[in-house]
């Protein structure tokens, strides 16, 4: 930002950080979910589910106050090479897999009260995605990152073992797969591997939340109601480019 007074740069760094904090905030939790292999949440990288039938513990901190009556399933795809599919059974009870943005902007709902009870595929395709929507699929989740995440519910019946081993059966048909698996034809070039930063409690809360956020911003292209936030912080460097140092 040549010429800018500092209190031009320090009102642009405050509304940058209300701007980008629900981005490092949804980062925190991708990177040991999707990232980092060690971390007990990790639920195996990008473009896989990992489920939860049984109803939470003590010791299950992923979220605040889990809702026992509808155990969860977790995953997180990557859309820069080309869409995913994901795909659902015929069920008979209640169901959500909400598909959301890196700033945590809902996308889309697939399930019961939205695409309805029967088994169906859909496509959830990034920015810039212009291609038809495939036959057999049902519809098209269109987001507005390049890093996607959801976090699905499937009614849990009761809490014997039966009824969890049911639940499991259930969340087990959920598929995923790139769109180019789901036709047949050949997968394009994947994107490279991201440079991922290690996230760290003060990422969030220190100086280095410019250097995550220019990382993330490269994954979100700027909406038009952005531009002139954007406008400005890449005066200031953090312009997506993953480059920003102090």
């Amino acid at each position: 930002m040549s010429g800018a007074s500092l209190d031009a740069v320090r009102d642009t760094a405050a509304r940058a950080w209300i701007f980008g904090h629900p981005m490092l905030e949804h980062y925190r939790t991708l990177y040991t979910q999707a990232v980092d292999s060690n971390a007990h949440r990790y639920v195996g990288g990008f473009g896989t589910f990992r489920h939860y039938p049984r109803p939470s513990r003590p010791e299950n901190t992923d979220i605040v106050t889990p809702n026992n009556d509808t155990p969860y399933s977790w995953c997180w795809l990557d859309l820069r090479a080309e869409p995913w599919v994901v795909s659902v059974p015929a069920m008979d009870r209640y169901y959500v897999l909400p598909f959301h943005d890196l700033d945590t902007t809902y996308v889309g709902f697939v399930g019961a009260r939205t695409t309805g009870q029967g088994a169906g595929d859909y496509v959830i395709a990034g920015p810039g995605w212009t291609g038809p929507l495939p036959d057999g699929a049902a519809g098209v989740l269109r987001a507005d990152s390049q890093l996607v995440g959801c976090l699905g519910r499937t009614t849990l019946t009761g809490a014997t073992d039966t009824d969890i081993e049911e639940l499991r059966a259930v969340q087990e048909q959920y598929g995923l797969q790139p769109l180019s698996a789901y036709t047949g034809e050949a997968a394009p070039t994947p994107a490279d591997e991201p440079d991922w930063p290690v996230w760290r409690e003060e990422s969030g809360t220190s100086i280095e939340f410019f250097t995550v956020l220019d990382f993330l911003l490269g994954f979100f292209p700027a909406l038009s109601e952005q531009d002139g936030l954007r406008q400005e912080l890449a005066a200031l460097g953090v312009n997506g480019a993953g480059t920003w140092r102090r």
